[in-house]
Parts: C-alpha cells; structure tokens; sequence
C-alpha cells in the first residue's frame, strides 16, 4: 500500500464530472493510494468486480456498498446516493402523506 493522500482531496478529481458510485470508490481508493488488489483483499471481492463497479459497467448493492465503504473509510449513502437523493413527485406525494397520517395521530 501506498502512502494515504489528503482524505478530501479524492474529491476534487470528480467534482466537474457526473459522480457516479464506481467514481467515488475509484477516487476515495486512489486517495488512500490502495490498488484494486488491496481493496479486493480487505473486502473479499474480486478485484475484477471493483474494476467493474469503477468503471461503472456493474451496478453495486447495499451489501457490496457497505463493504467497500468500511474498506475505504466512506458512509455508504456517499457510495450509493454520490448526488444525494432527489425528491420527485412520487416521493414528494409519501411524503405528504405521512405528514398527514402523522398529524391525525396525535
């Protein structure tokens, strides 16, 4: 392993880029100066699998998500939400509602 660059700034790298999960565990892996190799011995994966996810050509899961977080010293919400969570119309409206439901409960 190679010696762990600034912990932010892994960021700068994908700021002006869409951001897309194989980029932030790409960036963050590169920051601590680890190699596909290590992150595969920490986590158990194949090293073809996080070349897959960093390349975005594999969607991850919560299970894999949290495994490279914990490797990488991320949350996985910043995996798997990496633009945050956008509430459409359909969200908007549950939302509504359990404001609603709760409101009439007390």
């Amino acid at each position: 392993m190679k010696k762990e660059i600034d912990a932010l700034g892994f960021l700068s790298k994908i700021i002006d880029e869409d951001i897309t999960p194989g980029k932030v565990v790409r960036a963050r892996r590169l920051s601590l100066g680890l190699t596909q190799k290590d992150l595969a011995e920490l986590t158990g994966m194949q090293p073809t699998f996080i070349s897959s996810v960093e390349n975005d050509k594999r969607a991850i899961g919560v299970h894999s998500a949290l495994k490279l977080a914990v490797a990488i010293g991320l949350h996985p919400t910043s995996i798997l939400f990496p633009n945050g969570v956008e509430m459409d119309k359909e969200l908007q409206e549950i939302e509504r509602k359990r404001k609603s439901l709760i409101k009439k409960a007390s």
